[in-house]
C-alpha cells in the first residue's frame, strides 16, 4: 500500500465573502428604497414593512446589518493586530486601536448615540431649521476616527494601505458629508425623493466603507489551509530602508 499524499497547502482568500457581504448590503438598500418609494406594492402592511426595512429607521434589519458589519470589521482588525504582534511587526498595535474605533462606531450605529449629542451642538451654535446639530461634535469624533485609521495606514503597505485610506474616506464622507446634505434638504423643506435617495446613498456608502476596512484587515495577513489547520502570517508590515 502507498502512503496517502500529504495535504497540499491551499491559500484562503477573502474575496468571495467580501462579495457576498457587498451583495447583502446592495439588496438591503434596494429593498429599503422600494419600500419607501413604492408603498403601493406593500398594501395595508406598508407601514410595518417600512418600519422593519427602511435604512433610516432604528432597531430594524438594516441597523442590525450595519452594526454587525462594523463588529466583524473590528474583530478582523483585532485578529490582524494579534497576528502582527506575534510576528513582532512594528506598529501592529495600531490594529488594536482601529478595532476599538470600529467597535465604538458599531455601538454608536446601534444606539444612535451620535443623534443624542445634538444638544452639544445647540449649546455652541444655532441655525434656523437645520436639524442635525450632532454634526458639530460628530466632526470632532470623525477627526479622531480618521487620525487613528490614517496613522495605521502609514504603518502598512500595498493594498492594505489603500483599502484603509479609501474605506476611511468613504465611511466618514458618507456619515458626515451626506448627513450635512440631508440636513440642508430638510432645512429647505425638500424631504421627498432627493432626501430619500441621499440617505440611501449615505447608508450604503457607510456599509461599503466598513467593508473596505474589513478587507484591509484581510489583506494584511496571508492564510493558508493545511488540511484541518490554518497557517496565518502577517504580511502588511511596511519596511523602512
Amino acid at each position: 500500500m502507498t502512503a496517502p499524499a500529504p495535504h497540499q497547502p491551499h491559500p484562503v482568500t477573502p474575496w468571495r465573502a467580501v462579495a457576498l457581504v457587498l451583495g447583502g448590503s446592495l439588496v438591503l438598500s434596494a429593498t429599503s428604497l422600494t419600500v419607501v418609494l413604492l408603498p403601493q406594492l406593500f398594501g395595508a402592511l406598508h407601514r410595518e414593512w417600512r418600519t422593519y426595512l427602511d435604512v433610516l429607521g432604528e432597531a430594524n434589519l438594516p441597523t442590525w446589518w450595519s452594526s454587525a458589519l462594523l463588529v466583524t470589521a473590528a474583530l478582523a482588525h483585532g485578529l490582524t493586530g494579534a497576528a502582527g504582534r506575534l510576528a513582532r511587526a512594528p506598529g501592529a498595535a495600531g490594529w488594536f486601536v482601529s478595532a476599538g474605533v470600529l467597535t465604538a462606531l458599531s455601538v454608536d450605529d446601534h444606539t444612535q448615540l451620535h443623534e443624542r449629542s445634538g444638544r452639544i451642538g445647540r449649546a455652541l451654535v444655532t441655525y434656523d431649521s437645520f436639524p442635525f446639530y450632532w454634526l458639530l461634535p460628530g466632526v470632532v469624533g470623525g477627526l479622531a476616527v480618521a487620525a487613528a485609521l490614517v496613522l495605521l495606514a502609514l504603518r502598512v503597505q500595498g493594498a492594505t494601505r489603500w483599502l484603509l485610506v479609501t474605506g476611511t474616506a468613504v465611511l466618514l464622507g458618507c456619515a458626515l458629508g451626506l448627513e450635512l446634505v440631508q440636513g440642508m434638504l430638510m432645512a429647505d423643506g425638500h424631504e421627498a425623493t432627493a432626501f430619500t435617495l441621499t440617505y440611501h446613498v449615505e447608508e450604503l456608502g457607510e456599509n461599503i466603507g466598513a467593508l473596505l476596512l474589513l478587507a484591509a484587515a484581510a489583506t494584511a495577513v496571508s492564510v493558508t489551509r493545511h488540511g484541518s489547520e490554518l497557517d496565518v502570517h502577517y504580511t502588511a508590515h511596511r519596511s523602512y530602508l
